[in-house]
């Protein structure tokens, strides 16, 4: 046998009813058969495949009792075969929202335990419960020299291969109706309870106790630091798999199974307490919205290409279990306008893309607070559970005066006007450049500098930490032209700018930009040369909607809806989108030769007010008074002597680029979500 999938309880009939955790298995993997278990509370269902699939019985005895006789059963060889748990729990609205799925690094059992009525505790107890060996609740280290045996307390999971099922599958799309949408609402308190479904990683309690309300929801957060270690976050409830991993441990001795192949997956039916405004009494035995329904489709959808890539990749898994690939690393160095909104989401969700840090470019369209706020928000999207950084650089070029205008700031202070939910967490109290060079010195490995907006941060980063030049694997960069026109004339907003030949992000702060050019980072230009070849349209928009199955996809499709009007105008390239696919595939999206490049500025007395910010402070970075610069060639791209550090790229392939942003914005194209592939 290759996977063995354990589900714990079915509705009815094992297909055409209603569903429990085992009928989605069986109905969407078609080939497997029914086989007698006599030992067992149903069927085994077995595929040619090497596909196993089981249900154990509710309850902890159930699961144990089951799990031992289907490893002890000789019709199977079980020895490599790797054991995925997938079924629904109750859910901590601190962490997940319903229908959401976690991956567990650790199970810890809630049984094994000194109980006090609630009635009898001590006032400055919190709750009941007492570890073995403990005198007091959220004890640490115990004393069991008297007799008791904590082996089966709890279970640590191999976080190599707990990680790698969850880069595969964190983007997987999960089902969302009224009734869930309806019911994490009134958990007003609790900003992760009310999001659609997702994937992340978290610890289950399992206990045969069907437990509910705030004050032992406590006791779950609490009983998994306390046996698991205090980076455990306990999730999800459960009332099985203690017992499952005990059966599974047990057999690990005889070499039956490997206990090291072990993977569970538990999803939200339910919270583990209940909303403001009603009680633990009414919540403990409410019905679920849609009867769990979305609990259970995620439990599969989310577990189908795990079995898949497991089946898939037998020759590779059968003796070395999987590990998550190596990520690219990548700073993000941006100016949150609209085409980086797209640019961010795509790093976010694509899976070769580990993304360390957000620096925002304020000298450029957005502010540095909505930018900062936005990207946070944005982030949340795509993982509600993240952790990276954001902060904000100057909010002025280096020298210089020029701005973009101000009606495209507005608008992407906005993001256009789409409504998103503002992110709980805070942007980073360091400054851009610093959070970047914290990053670069504690990054294992030489890291990816992308910058889709003025190269003000990454100026100064240079100036200030030359040093940190070889931590920096290669910066890509979005701006600039060397033989396509300039873009700074935009009709109805700078008509009769002089500047025919600059692209904009070079223009704001030409001065940042000639000191990164003509330093010796390994650099790849993504300028209007090659980003004139991936033109947005109203077509490429139309399919985009088409496919739109994520909170992140659906905003990005809210705001080409609402800029409809600049894809109409012709206008609209996917500028920084590319440069974040030249991180991913350089020859693919990035075709260009080597040179060695300069940004132009001159200093004039005759400035051109309609791009400039007079408002500016008066000195510029190095504290000399800020220099007014001509507009007319501010900021265009001329090649000069010496090291030929720059790669400018001049073309692409525009097909495989749009189809690679939408397979990671969305799923790629397929079959019935949740089926396996070989239906």
């Amino acid at each position: 046998m290759k996977v063995v999938v354990l589900s714990m309880f079915e509705n009815g009939e094992p297909t055409g009813d209603k569903p429990g955790e085992l009928q989605l298995w069986l109905e969407r993997n078609p080939a497997l058969r029914e086989m007698p278990f006599t030992l067992g509370e149903y069927s085994l269902y077995y595929g040619e495949n090497g596909l196993l699939v089981a249900c154990l019985g509710g309850g902890i005895p159930n699961a144990t009792a089951s799990t031992m006789a289907l490893g002890l059963d000789e019709r199977f060889d079980l020895s490599k075969a790797y054991w995925l748990i997938a079924g629904i729990a109750g859910g901590d609205p601190e962490d997940l929202s319903l229908g959401s799925a976690a991956w567990a690094n650790a199970v810890v059992d809630g049984d094994l335990v000194y109980e006090i009525d609630a009635r009898e505790i001590p006032d400055d107890w919190p709750y009941g419960f007492i570890p073995l060996g403990a005198s007091e609740p959220a004890d640490g280290p115990q004393d069991v020299s008297t007799g008791w045996t904590l082996d089966t307390i709890s279970f640590s999971l191999d976080s190599d291969l707990s990680e790698w099922a969850y880069q595969l599958t964190r983007n997987t799309p999960l089902l969302d109706t009224p009734a869930m949408q309806a019911f994490r609402g009134e958990f007003t308190n609790y900003p992760l309870a009310q999001r659609p479904p997702f994937v992340t990683r978290g610890d289950t309690l399992s206990a045969s106790t069907y437990w509910h309300g705030e004050k032992l929801n406590e006791w779950a957060n609490d009983w998994l630091r306390v046996y698991a270690g205090e980076s455990a976050e306990f999730m999800t409830s459960n009332m099985e798999d203690s017992g499952t991993l005990t059966a599974l441990h047990r057999l690990g001795r005889i070499d039956r199974v490997d206990p090291k192949r072990v993977l569970i997956l538990r999803t939200a039916s339910n919270y583990t307490m209940p909303p403001q405004g009603r009680s633990a009494a009414w919540s403990t035995t409410a019905d679920y919205p849609d009867g769990g329904l979305g609990a259970l489709e995620s439990a599969q959808r989310v577990g189908q290409p795990v079995v898949d890539a497991l089946i898939d990749g037998w020759d590779n898994y059968r003796d070395s279990i999987p590990k998550a690939p190596p990520r690219i690393p990548v700073v993000f160095d941006t100016d949150m306008a609209i085409d980086d909104w797209a640019a961010l989401l795509f790093l976010a969700r694509h899976p070769q893309i580990d993304l360390l840090a957000v620096t925002v470019s304020a000298s450029g369209e957005a502010h540095c607070e909505p930018g900062t706020r936005n990207a946070l928000a944005l982030l949340d999207l795509v993982n509600p559970h993240n952790t990276v950084p954001v902060s904000c650089g100057d909010s002025y070029p280096l020298d210089g005066y020029f701005v973009f205008p101000v009606p495209w700031q507005k608008d992407m202070d906005t993001l256009s006007g789409v409504a998103i939910t503002p992110s709980v967490r805070k942007p980073d109290a360091r400054h851009g450049v610093e959070l970047l060079h914290d990053v670069l010195v504690s990054a294992e490995t030489p890291v990816t500098i992308l910058a889709t907006g003025p190269l003000t941060n990454i100026a100064q980063w240079l100036e200030r930490y030359p040093e940190d030049r070889n931590r920096a694997d290669r910066l890509v960069v979005m701006g600039g032209s060397l033989d396509a026109p300039g873009n700074i004339i935009v009709p109805g907003f700078t008509d009769d700018n002089p500047n025919t030949r600059a692209e904009w992000n070079i223009y704001v702060d030409a001065l940042a930009a000639d000191k990164v050019l003509r330093s010796d980072l390994a650099i790849e230009l993504v300028g209007l040369d090659v980003t004139n070849h991936v033109k947005v349209t109203t077509e490429f928009a139309a399919e985009f909607k088409e496919r739109v199955d994520n909170p992140a996809a659906a905003f990005w499709d809210a705001v080409l809806d609402a800029n409809d009007w600049f894809i109409d105008s012709g206008e609209y390239y996917f500028w920084d989108v590319l440069a974040a696919l030249a991180v991913i595939d350089r020859d693919r999206f990035c075709q260009g030769d080597m040179l060695g490049l300069a940004a132009s500025y001159q200093e004039t007395e005759t400035p051109w007010w309609p791009t400039s910010d007079k408002s500016m402070p008066d000195e510029n970075w190095e504290g000399d008074p800020r220099r007014h610069f001509a507009a007319e060639d501010a900021g265009v791209i001329e090649q000069r002597e010496g090291a030929k550090n720059t790669l400018f790229c001049r073309d692409t392939d525009p097909e495989a680029a749009f189809e690679l942003f939408m397979d990671t914005l969305t799923s790629p194209e397929q079959m019935d979500r949740g089926a396996s592939k070989s239906d």
